[in-house]
């Protein structure tokens, strides 16, 4: 018996009225990214209950062992399976402890792959993101600065306990007299105590009640690992590791341990200089032992695999799986503790791994022992029951429907049938697939009679944004009322054939006037009926990027990643065509390694030209050290205008619009470089330019999973010419910005 026959007319009237202005819950039918929000919104459980259970006790592994080889788990499931979904839910759920999970938006591959994963935990620790409501800086921090003070204080003596804890100043005569000093005592070995007792008091109130000064507490700990870590290079790397860490727990300043990470590391004294790679496999390793010290597992998840390896798809799909499963391999020798997730489109992985060499296909498919599962070597991701299909459907639709009044009447599915959900979830291949035909059934139920154009005015009326689906037949639109128990089949997918337009004559001169053509944004995002909003996805991703580059030390420590979006945005405009004044892009190289400095030695490589000119090379970097980095920065770009042959002809350099100013050694380097004939300038950004930048490899991604593998990327110049036309200026010739 349908839900409707228990409602008076009026009643579910009133009911649909409130469906129509709150719109349709299954518009957003796929997560975008892991940090989607959409998945913890409406998660269920018991989807995947035992493949979580599973994939998180691989991860325990490394917990209880952190000497523990390191290994692959593909996660294997057709496109739209949720797997994207599963992997938030291991983010961010609750489970036994914390793990450092790292979520690759970007694969760089033009860059050695350790240094790669370096850069991308990097960028993980010093941004903005939260996992389980932390950053992993705040969380990481604090559980390294508890042990390093406890251990610090433990080795004080008691006079170096007394000066830590200076009595009141009426109490320095008792003190001379050799009195006072168990008071210290006490204070000291409280504070050891709460130290130990991480889930009581957090690090600064345990230092506020002890009476300890944060900057007494840094001094005090930066003293112990002066005297105690050796003089070794990894030793000294741990050092500075550690006390940027805890500055950033005791006295919340970030900048010490972004420097350290970004210039610090490359610029410490050899007795033997190494190499940019040994450098970079240090730095690793040591900040490996430092989360393995506290058992956090380190766990490097690679999300849509085809996306991410393949968001232009002209590139070479073998070459670029190739070179990137042999990175994983190469580094799985180098370094223990890594823990791969490789989360997969089946039919991707079965083509790719095959056709690898023997050695990296046997790393790949080595079985990993888990208690309670025995052996695991992948994990796949199978079409849920019809039960858990209803518990899916429920958690979309529960939020609308608690609002109303007769909500126990109602049932968790209103207002679908138990027929129409079995239907569906029989008939469907993935999850995606099931939400879509959801979103579809929901239109036609809950908008009954109207048209699609007169259902969508009407949805964004009450602030829906998203286009409703047109009904697949006539019957369905004449009809008044939703009995959809009498619908033919839903019609999936439509493939629409155009032939060329008969040629139309010019008007005459009696035609009513042309009306104006629409804008560019406007014509994309119209686009073609099931398309992606485009600019809602564009909006998305840049409010993302920019919460991940506000903290202090986030922008420094994303360098890499901003390149690698600069060099992305760049490659796609010369694809799509985007012209800038007169000037358009003949060639690009997203990302050119040079020197042997990690961070700054990378620049992308832009050939602009114009009609019957010459192409002038542009090398275009970020320039974003601080402090005594800055003018290693400077120096590191300056040198790809020496290389010999010449690379590069003129050097943009992108640095934050709120230092720009050069002075002492950065101005003597910069007056030097024009004083030779370089050809160089500085281009201010804000935060949200640099946004665009960090979003834009993540925004392709994102479209390119909507559209799916048999929908072509739309042409995308329009769109890029007016929502980052004046970013893309900055990029070339500056008299285009003064025409």
């Amino acid at each position: 018996m349908s839900m409707d026959t228990l409602l008076e007319p009026s009643a579910r009237e009133q009911v649909y009225n409130h469906l129509r202005r709150c719109g349709n819950p299954f518009r957003n039918y796929f997560a975008r990214h892991p940090d989607d929000d959409v998945c913890g919104r409406y998660h269920v459980a018991e989807l995947y209950a035992r493949e979580r259970e599973q994939l998180l006790a691989v991860v325990d592994l490394y917990r209880y062992d952190p000497t523990m080889h390191s290994e692959v788990i593909p996660i294997l499931g057709n496109k739209g399976s949720g797997k994207t979904h599963l992997l938030h839910s291991i983010k961010h759920g609750p489970s036994q402890g914390w793990q450092f999970l790292v979520t690759p938006g970007t694969f760089q591959k033009g860059s050695e792959f350790a240094e790669y994963i370096l850069f991308q935990i990097i960028d993980t620790l010093l941004g903005g993101g939260k996992q389980r409501g932390k950053r992993p800086i705040e969380f990481v921090g604090e559980e390294l600065t508890r042990r390093q003070l406890r251990s610090a204080l433990l080795s004080l003596s008691e006079p170096e306990k007394l000066a830590l804890f200076p009595a009141p100043a009426f109490a320095r005569w008792v003190r001379r007299l050799g009195i006072g000093s168990s008071q210290a005592e006490e204070r000291t070995q409280w504070l050891i105590d709460a130290l130990n007792q991480s889930g009581l008091m957090s690090l600064p109130q345990a230092c506020q009640e002890a009476g300890l000064d944060g900057q007494k507490a840094y001094e005090c700990v930066a003293q112990y690992l002066d005297k105690t870590e050796p003089r070794s290079t990894a030793g000294q790397m741990r050092r500075r590791l550690l006390q940027g860490f805890v500055r950033s727990a005791l006295l919340q300043d970030e900048s010490e341990l972004a420097q350290f990470l970004t210039d610090g590391f490359a610029s410490m004294e050899f007795q033997v200089r190494p190499s940019r790679l040994d450098l970079v496999l240090a730095l690793l390793k040591v900040l490996m032992e430092c989360f393995l010290s506290l058992k956090i597992p380190v766990v490097v998840a690679f999300d849509q695999l085809e996306d991410l390896l393949l968001a232009r798809r002209t590139d070479d799909s073998h070459k670029v799986s190739e070179a990137f499963f042999a990175g994983i391999v190469q580094l799985m020798h180098q370094v223990n503790g890594l823990c791969f997730l490789i989360f997969a489109e089946r039919g991707l992985w079965n083509r790719f791994v095959p056709s690898l060499d023997g050695y990296i296909q046997d790393r790949l498919n080595n079985p990993v022992h888990v208690p309670k599962f025995g052996t695991i070597k992948s994990l796949r991701l199978e079409v849920p029951p019809v039960g858990l299909v209803r518990q899916v459907v429920a958690a979309r639709l529960r939020p609308t429907l608690e609002e109303l009044p007769e909500f126990d009447q109602l049932g968790p599915i209103y207002p679908f049938s138990d027929e129409q959900v079995e239907r569906i979830a029989r008939t469907e291949p993935t999850l995606r697939d099931m939400l879509q035909q959801f979103r579809l059934l929901f239109d036609r139920v809950v908008y009954g009679g109207n048209t699609a154009n007169s259902a969508f005015e009407a949805a964004v009326a009450n602030g829906w944004t998203e286009e409703a689906e047109k009904p697949s037949t006539p019957e369905v639109r004449e009809r008044p009322a939703p009995n959809v128990s009498e619908w033919p089949p839903i019609v999936k997918n439509v493939t629409i054939i155009e032939t060329p337009a008969a040629p139309v004559s010019p008007p005459s001169a009696s035609s009513a006037a042309p009306s104006e053509p629409a804008s560019a944004s406007s014509q994309v995002e119209a686009g073609a009926q099931g398309r992606p909003n485009m600019f809602e996805l564009w909006k998305q991703e840049i409010a993302t990027a920019r919460a991940k580059l506000e903290p202090e030390g986030a922008l420094t420590g994303a360098t890499r990643e901003l390149q690698a979006g600069l060099g992305t945005l760049l490659q796609i405009s010369h694809e799509h065509g985007v012209k800038v004044g007169p000037w358009r892009l003949m060639h690009v190289v997203p990302d050119w390694s040079f020197g042997e400095h990690p961070t700054y030695g990378m620049l992308t490589i832009a050939h602009w030209a114009a009609k019957e000119q010459a192409p002038e090379r542009f090398g275009i970097g970020l320039f974003l050290g601080r402090g005594p980095g800055k003018p290693k920065d400077l120096q590191v770009k300056l040198s790809s205008l020496t290389i010999e042959p010449p690379v590069v002809d003129q050097l943009v350099l992108l640095r934050p619009a709120d230092d720009t100013t050069l002075s002492g050694k950065s101005k003597s380097l910069w007056e030097e470089a024009a004083q030779a004939g370089k050809v160089c300038r500085m281009e201010p950004l804000s935060l949200d330019e640099f946004a665009m930048l960090y979003a834009f490899p993540r925004w392709l991604t994102s479209l390119t999973e909507a559209l799916g593998e048999t929908t072509t990327l739309p042409n995308l110049a329009d769109f890029l010419q007016e929502h980052v036309g004046s970013l893309l200026a900055q990029l070339s010739f500056p008299m285009v910005r003064e025409d």
